[in-house]
């Protein structure tokens, strides 16, 4: 085996000068770095280190702030979470292109040196330590760990024969010294012997529902004529995921390839998998074309010459060009969840002249839109990279699931118009709802609405909200009802632009009973008040979830007059109080009979889902007072936070879960902010840099796990800024930021805030002014902020 390779760099784009002016997209070559910064470019160096070392920088006293400058998109480090090995950094994120929220997102699907692609750090397709590729496919996920789509794939190759009719044969090596990752467009070099010397340069961008890519095949050279084929491959998939099905026709005369793959995956699976159509139109003429039959146990691979029409889960078609005089071919693909028709429509609509260099300027353009809408003023440029790199991951999915014409395939399988609004899919709701739409709302508010809307279709459909729908079916993931606590969110923090009567209706059907498909143990729950052990797994975590829950659904209630329900359900949200256990300290799992269940505090027991009672002691953030209170007051809920993360300061990472505090996962990710509402803003502003010191950088470890659809991009964004969110409330706690100058640019004013003094020693908030007017509050509505104007941190390096 040889040597690993620091890799983390690999393909970023060069990054102008922090304080040099650009009034373009052009971007410099390789210049000089903004200042001496001896922190560490990923998070890589900290595991074998103290969690409570922040990245070293020079002990002199800190440079002078530096704006960052347009274009953001300079900023961005696409390949951020692309990597990792263990729980604590890998953050199964592609580094390919798409839009926001995107239907399509192009990629390479790679293996490693030995042909595999282990399922657990290649949930996205792609790793980053690998060097080999075995297509290009054009559906994933963002940052979750759940082995699911990567269909719909081509692989251009030299020289395909019957002997190289599977994945394996037309696997490709790749030099990551020569890949390249940026916020309009994905580039390689396809290098295998097999092409005897030659290389193939593939470029991916991409618009919202089409995708197009460029291909340079190698000039002729001494082995004589270029054999230039691209394979579509029905059967490629990733571990994990069956191909149950596919279909596809070749259309010469139309230089087309159309068809469509039933796929089977982690998720997808449980309701039975899902079809996508796609139909890839190519550039130039073929020179000539044929359909191909999979290498098996049984049987060699065959390619039929001429042939158009193909059907099964493997195998598929290719189409070969004369390269003589002109060496480029580019391809345009576009999904359909509906059909095929609706396939090519959607490529007519967005991709019709296959037009690379457009399309790469129209996504570049869309995304510097986006990033511009927040400008940052910091001492290093190494944390603006991070946050705008986390700002862009914030927002990858869910996923646009509406065609061209306005109709999407719904999850109950039927054929739907989006009335008024645009239809989104691939919802990981019960990671979402604790940042990452709070931040949509903030700064895409018209976008939320259409989620909520998405959600509210979803509801009607099936007559409970999903927890965790994925293209055209719910999985019933994960546990708890999230989709009341982002509309109720959504509500409180203004975006009211939908049919509250309904939403309402529809969450009291999961609220007031146990339909097939919803909460689940929601009987003994509504009798004895928590979901008892015997109602089945991660009993613990349901009862804190389903508080939560209730808390958002009176929240809807109270927002209709509906006071009396109002009131029952505000009862309700304290029902995280009958799991706790005085004599262990912990919230527990509970039998029917009322005994508490014994726990070890520092292991994942049945009772919790994904967690243990250490970190889910603090799930209760809708009620931090009543949550004191339960602890023994709050001097004692202090002291227990306040060991939580001392603790948490000097446990060492390892390749399993911490047993202390997890940013890597949900439950205990607003603990931080726990501080400040119990009064105590400077150990909160101590909690909050280390975990953005320690556990966000730069590169294919700089997440702290899975990035679960944006939601640890979005906690860094907002705690980089000093704001953070408390789900279904109209609140942000105050924090400690991180820029010594922000502006948040709103629709009803712009967002300054000030802390000139920030560093990474000048943490601990003095005072905070709102227009000049003293903060006392340890928190501000959305509404206060989203208003426009200046919230001032006089920031010290003493607590």
């Amino acid at each position: 085996m040889r040597p690993q390779r620091r890799r983390y760099h690999r393909g970023v784009r060069p990054h102008l000068p922090f304080a040099l002016a650009a009034s373009s997209l052009v971007f410099a070559c390789d210049p000089p770095p903004m200042t001496p910064d001896a922190g560490t470019d990923d998070a890589s160096s900290l595991e074998d280190a103290r969690l409570d070392a922040a990245p070293e920088r020079d002990a002199a006293p800190p440079p002078e702030p530096m704006a960052a400058v347009a274009p953001f998109v300079q900023y961005v480090d696409p390949t951020v979470g692309t990597g990792g090995a263990h729980y604590n950094d890998i953050g199964s994120v592609h580094p390919g292109p798409q839009m926001p929220f995107g239907m399509i997102r192009p990629g390479p699907d790679t293996v490693n040196e030995m042909g595999f692609a282990p399922t657990f750090t290649h949930c996205s397709g792609y790793h980053a330590d690998d060097e080999y590729v075995t297509g290009f496919s054009h559906t994933r996920m963002h940052g979750v760990g759940i082995n699911d789509w990567n269909v719909v794939a081509f692989m251009p190759t030299i020289g395909f024969d019957a002997s190289r009719a599977s994945e394996t044969g037309i696997r490709s090596h790749f030099d990551p010294e020569r890949e390249h990752a940026g916020v309009g467009a994905y580039s390689t070099v396809l290098d295998d012997p097999m092409f005897g010397g030659r290389e193939i340069a593939v470029e991916l961008t991409a618009a919202r529902r089409a995708a197009v890519t460029r291909i340079t095949f190698p000039e002729r050279g001494t082995g004589g004529d270029v054999d230039a084929s691209v394979v579509i491959d029905l059967g490629h998939h990733q571990n994990g995921v069956d191909i149950l099905d596919g279909e596809l026709t070749v259309l010469p005369e139309a230089r087309e390839v159309e068809g469509r793959v039933h796929f089977s995956g982690g998720y997808s699976g449980r309701f039975g998998g899902m079809d996508v159509f796609f139909v890839m139109r190519f550039s130039r003429a073929f020179e000539s074309h044929g359909t191909w039959d999979a290498i098996t146990e049984g049987a060699p691979g065959a390619l039929h010459e001429g042939e158009t029409a193909h059907t099964g889960p493997s195998g598929g078609a290719f189409v070969r060009f004369d390269v003589g005089t002109d060496r480029e071919v580019r391809v345009g693909v576009a999904i359909s969840f509906l059909d095929v028709a609706r396939a090519r429509m959607n490529l007519d609509d967005e991709a019709n002249d296959l037009d690379f260099i457009r399309l790469r300027g129209s996504l570049e353009a869309t995304w510097e839109r986006l990033l511009s809408q927040v400008e940052v003023e910091a001492r290093f440029e190494r944390d603006v990279r991070i946050f705008y790199s986390a700002l862009y991951h914030s927002f990858f999915m869910p996923t646009l699931a509406t065609e061209a014409d306005g109709h999407y395939r719904g999850i109950d399988g039927m054929e739907h118009e989006a009335d008024g609004f645009t239809y989104y899919t691939d919802f990981s709701l019960w990671d979402t709802y604790r940042t990452m739409h709070s931040l949509v709302t903030l700064l895409a508010p018209e976008t939320q609405r259409d989620f909520v809307r998405s959600l509210i279709a979803m509801g009607q459909q099936r007559g409970t909200y999903p927890r965790w729908p994925l293209g055209v079916g719910e999985t019933n993931g994960m546990l708890g009802d999230p989709a009341p606590i982002v509309i109720a969110d959504s509500y409180l923090r203004g975006v009211t632009d939908f049919d509250l009567r309904e939403a309402y209706d529809i969450a009291l059907a999961s609220a007031d009973a146990d339909p097939p498909g919803a909460r689940g143990s929601m009987e003994p729950y509504l009798r004895l008040g928590y979901a008892p052990i015997e109602s089945g797994g991660s009993a613990a975590s349901k009862t804190l979830e389903f508080a939560y829950a209730d808390h958002a659904v009176g929240v809807l209630a109270e927002a209709l007059g509906e006071t009396s329900d109002a009131a029952r359900f505000a009862t309700r949200a304290e029902n995280f109080r009958n799991i706790y256990d005085p004599a262990q300290g912990f919230f527990v799992g509970r039998r029917e009979s009322g005994a508490f269940e014994p726990v070890q505090a520092h292991l994942w027991q049945d009772v919790y889902a994904e967690g243990n009672a250490r970190q889910y002691l603090w799930l209760a953030p809708q009620d931090v007072d009543g949550l004191a209170d339960t602890l023994g007051g709050r001097e004692m809920a202090l002291a227990r936070l306040t060991e939580f993360f001392e603790e948490s300061y000097a446990e060492r990472r390892t390749p399993a879960p911490p047993q202390w505090y997890w940013q890597g996962n949900e439950p205990d990710i607003h603990a931080p902010y726990l501080f400040a509402l119990w009064g105590e803003r400077s150990a909160g502003a101590r909690a909050i840099s280390w975990v953005r010191a320690v556990h966000y950088g730069l590169g294919p470890k700089g997440l702290p796990g899975n990035d679960d659809s944006g939601t640890m991009s979005a906690w860094y964004v907002f705690s980089a800024l000093g704001i953070f969110p408390i789900a279904a409330t109209e609140d942000f706690v105050l924090g400690t930021p991180l820029f010594t100058h922000a502006v948040v640019h709103l629709a009803e004013g712009d967002l300054e805030i000030e802390a000139p003094a920030a560093s990474d020693v000048t943490i601990y908030p003095r005072a905070i002014t709102f227009d000049r007017e003293a903060v006392t509050t340890p928190t501000m509505t959305h509404a206060q902020l989203a208003g426009g104007g200046v919230l001032a941190f006089d920031l010290s390096s003493s607590p």
